[in-house]
């Protein structure tokens, strides 16, 4: 029984010193603020000897001087006991920041929780940083090109998705679904709202839409012009769908059918 007990605590050892040192080492980066180290990092994370693989879930902007951004890795380490099975970390990070600086970041975990029976995923914070003046800039600096507060909940959101006739159905999203209904009542006051959104999917449908409504003769203000033309030219790439395709496209490429 002494020997059992002394191998499982070996075993537990030496796989959490296997994963957790990519884990210490992404929290090293993070705990600088230096996003150019970090985004450094993001680019050699990934090797297959060390079975570790990386990526760039989006980085995009959201002001002219902050940007938002989730990257995730994972480390596979073999079971010891079950020769060709190995158990996978799911890692995430989520971050605010400048092109040199980072306002804010979240370094989590991925989890299984059971709920009514079944088991379902959720992130556990690892580690987490607010710089509260640069974050207070960064809301200024939204407020002042969208004339609006900051919906802070619709950051670093991952399931809007801009498109049409997506999947083996042919169905429209239901970012679709609902701009169209925005778009047959010429309700621009409904579709300005989405261009102010934090989602910038949902900004790219407000677009569109306005360039419909703009065909119909409907004109915009200066700072609604204006407030196009920022996310027209954003940096950084949205979800799309077409068919069975779902893939992610530059802002600009998807924008630039758009004449204002």
């Amino acid at each position: 029984m002494k020997k059992l007990i002394a191998y499982f605590i070996i075993l537990v050892f030496w796989t959490s010193n296997v994963f957790s040192q990519v884990q210490y080492d992404v929290k090293k980066v993070l705990e600088t603020k230096d996003f150019t180290q970090f985004k450094k990092l993001s680019l050699n994370l990934t090797d297959r000897k060390k079975n570790i693989c990386s990526h760039w879930k989006s980085i995009r902007d959201l002001t002219y001087n902050y940007k938002e951004g989730i990257f995730f890795f994972e480390k596979s380490v073999p079971i010891k006991d079950k020769p060709g099975n190995s158990s996978v970390y799911t890692y995430r990070v989520r971050i605010i920041t400048t092109n040199t600086e980072i306002v804010f970041y979240e370094l989590t975990e991925k989890k299984n929780k059971k709920v009514k029976g079944k088991w379902e995923p959720y992130f556990e914070i690892i580690d987490t940083f607010k710089d509260e003046v640069d974050y207070a800039n960064f809301k200024k600096e939204f407020k002042t090109i969208f004339l609006t507060e900051i919906n802070e909940e619709e950051l670093f959101t991952t399931d809007f998705v801009y498109g049409s006739n997506c999947g083996i159905a042919g169905m429209n999203p239901s970012g679709r679904i609902n701009i169209n209904k925005l778009i047959d009542k010429k309700d621009k006051s409904g579709i300005i709202e989405w261009l102010k959104s934090t989602i910038t999917e949902k900004q790219i449908y407000a677009i569109d839409a306005l360039y419909q409504l703009k065909n119909c003769g409907i004109v915009l203000t200066e700072d609604e012009l204006k407030m196009v033309e920022f996310v027209s030219n954003k940096d950084g790439s949205i979800e799309t769908c077409s068919g069975c395709s779902f893939y992610g496209r530059g802002i600009k490429e998807v924008t630039e059918q758009f004449e204002f």
